[in-house]
């Protein structure tokens, strides 16, 4: 079992602490929307075996305690006229990061920024219309530091549905995980 806890601050100024506990229904609910975040009440209860207004409460219960942040779509950028994809990793000149991020922040390609640990300091991911737009994208990007650019020619896995892991110890010490159904 897996608990959440999590703090926030209440109008009094003081700390109040938010527990929610995700059993497997509550995994198997994420599950469900995670591969179909338009499926109704009653297909998601027919899946883990609640009723519809149940799961309308747990949904509810996950939203107000953050762990669901928003449900979206996928989008096939090639078929908007975006038919370049790519990796982008940037190092800030000394005193241009935060006028970087401000930058970036407004730019509609960069669909992804991670500030990231190692040789590089931000990973985005972008989309382009062709090699062009590209070149110019990362022309602006110049000024504020160094990109190295990776062009991405396929995607054998966009979408993974995020489940519960276990941790279990076999045998002489020897750490298996195993997905959770």
């Amino acid at each position: 079992m897996f608990i959440l806890i999590f703090a926030f601050e209440s109008k009094q100024n003081s700390i109040k602490s938010f527990h929610m506990e995700l059993d497997k229904t509550s995994w198997s609910i994420l599950a469900c929307l995670q591969e179909n975040a338009r499926a109704s009440f009653a297909d998601i209860g027919r899946e883990v075996g609640l009723s519809a207004p149940a799961v309308a409460e747990r949904m509810i219960k996950l939203e107000d305690a953050g762990i669901i942040q928003g449900y979206r779509i996928e989008v096939d950028y090639e078929k908007t006229g975006y038919a370049l994809k790519a990796f982008i990793t940037f190092t800030a000149h000394s005193g241009k990061f935060n006028s970087f991020l401000n930058y970036i922040e407004k730019l509609d390609e960069v669909l992804e920024c991670h500030r990231v640990t190692g040789n590089y300091c931000i990973f985005m991911k972008v989309v382009v219309e062709n090699s062009g737009h590209l070149q110019h994208l990362l022309a602006s990007m110049m000024e504020y530091g160094e990109t190295t650019t990776s062009v991405i020619l396929s995607s054998p896995i966009t979408h993974r549905i995020f489940t519960k892991h276990e941790t279990k110890t076999k045998g002489k010490g020897h750490v298996v995980k195993s997905r959770l159904a």
